[in-house]
């Protein structure tokens, strides 16, 4: 069914392409018969030739006589606006032609009569005949060639953003339309690094390309082009008209590609039936740009960042499972992916060294969160820093300051937490610069006796005017960790 589609479509186009032609130049399928007159035999010279050529240029169409003559009248007609033909110069330029202004004869020997057509436009494609009128038969002393005007800019779209980024394995297309004016049909073809599919369609008056591709990772940082060309294809055969093929070549490139990926091939090593305190997990993701890595034993809820563990000796004598989380960040969209290992440490087989009994009470599994107040650090999923103040006294109203990884300021916050309790906590924040809005909720946990604060984000960047609406994003959980020294708070604003 494809093959027959295509074979009606070239049929279609070589009909609509003889009905425009001329008739002493309309193409013939058939071979040229060895007993017509040849070129060579006229007594024109110089004979014009095929030419395609970008808008806006300048052509020479070559024509003159074998010897000077005062008998000779040579006259140039052109197709392109008239198929019955609308004449341009007998000898010289005759007539009031609307294109009159940009058409000259050259003389720049006394054998020649070229025609030269300055700042060709889209409708200047056509046939363009040169003849002597005062040969007989006229019939065989004529020649045309055809004047192939391609648009000085493609229409090219992309399913590729203006970035260039791309996901890997992802399906994108890219496309060009090109309109042209002339008698034969150029040719426009992708190339670059493949694989890809792709498909040309041909009118009389305009060329679409286009390509299919699924993103592979050797396409990182490559373009593909679109190039257009001429081929053999609908010349005119008869002895009259030119058959030489336009040399002419234009490259349009496509979108350079970034390819990018999210966190695939996701492991953990070692693998053992048993582990032992100090072994060490690793966790190994294939991901660009690189990912982040958190652990977090599923039992006891403790969290770790980094892509390595350390098992504890606490956790000697339990069955737990240890997940692991890799995540990165492409175009504003995050990318995860979850390996669990189930992890057992034997009891020892030895009694354990009696050591002097402690008066510290173990902390209990869970626990109210301590008053907020204080500093906290985020590593998950982005690297973040909270400064937090609480007025006890005026029913859990909070101040305080919020500095993102990227960020080079600390942000106002303000918000509540529970009068007497700080399980839950809600505060809002300003950007500057037009960036937006933004409100936080969290929630607070003491896990034997270490506190997570569990924050999520609602943002809503400012929008167009006239009601335009702006984004709304939300974003993976922020988990909070007490600072511990390690971060130094600049002065909170006071309530």
């Amino acid at each position: 069914m494809k093959a027959l589609l295509a074979v009606s479509l070239l049929l279609l186009v070589a009909h609509s392409l003889a009905k425009q032609l001329p008739k002493s130049g309309r193409t013939k399928l058939a071979a040229r018969d060895p007993g017509t007159p040849g070129q060579y035999n006229l007594d024109l010279d110089r004979l014009p030739q095929n030419v395609a050529v970008v808008e806006g240029a300048t052509v020479v169409f070559s024509c003159g006589v074998e010897a000077p003559s005062n008998s000779h009248s040579i006259q140039w007609t052109e197709f392109a606006s008239n198929p019955n033909g609308a004449p341009i110069s007998d000898n010289e330029l005759v007539g009031n032609h609307p294109q009159r202004d940009r058409y000259t004869i050259l003389h720049r020997d006394p054998h020649e009569y070229s025609l030269q057509i300055s700042a060709v436009r889209l409708a200047d494609g056509g046939y363009y005949q040169c003849r002597n009128g005062q040969a007989s038969p006229p019939n065989k002393r004529q020649h045309q060639a055809s004047l192939t005007v391609i648009a000085s800019q493609p229409n090219c779209t992309s399913t590729i953003g203006d970035s260039g980024v791309v996901l890997d394995l992802a399906y994108h297309t890219n496309d060009c339309i090109l309109n042209y004016r002339g008698g034969i049909i150029p040719n426009k073809t992708w190339s670059g690094i493949g694989p890809f599919n792709q498909l040309q369609v041909s009118t009389t008056e305009n060329v679409w390309a286009g390509m299919a591709l699924n993103v592979t990772r050797a396409m990182d940082t490559r373009a593909h082009q679109c190039t257009t060309f001429f081929t053999g294809h609908f010349l005119p055969v008869d002895a009259d008209s030119a058959e030489n093929v336009p040399t002419f070549t234009r490259v349009f490139q496509s979108k350079q590609m970034f390819v990018y990926w999210g966190p695939q091939n996701h492991d953990v090593n070692p693998k053992k039936d048993t582990y032992e305190a100090g072994d060490v997990l690793t966790c190994t993701s294939d991901a660009f740009p690189d990912p982040l890595y958190q652990w977090q034993n599923m039992r006891t809820n403790e969290i770790f960042t980094g892509n390595t563990v350390t098992l504890s000796e606490a956790w000697r004598g339990f069955n737990q499972t240890m997940r692991c989380q890799s995540q990165n960040t492409i175009e504003g969209t995050n990318y995860a992916s979850n390996v669990f290992q189930v992890v057992y440490m034997p009891p020892l087989t030895e009694p354990p060294t009696t050591l002097p009994t402690t008066t510290t009470t173990p902390p209990p599994p869970v626990a109210p969160c301590r008053d907020l107040t204080g500093p906290w650090i985020s590593d998950s999923p982005t690297r973040a820093s909270l400064c937090v103040r609480l007025d006890l006294n005026q029913n859990g109203a909070m101040t305080g300051l919020l500095k993102n990884a990227t960020d080079t300021y600390w942000v106002d916050i303000v918000g509540r937490a529970q009068a007497d309790k700080f399980d839950q906590i809600g505060f809002n924040g300003i950007w500057p610069v037009n960036i937006g809005v933004s409100s936080f909720v969290g929630e607070c946990h003491r896990c034997f006796g270490v506190e997570q604060l569990l924050v999520n984000v609602v943002s809503k960047t400012k929008g167009e005017p006239c009601g335009t609406p702006g984004r709304t994003q939300y974003t993976t959980q922020y988990s909070f960790r007490r600072a511990d020294g390690t971060l130094t708070c600049p002065n909170i604003p006071t309530f």
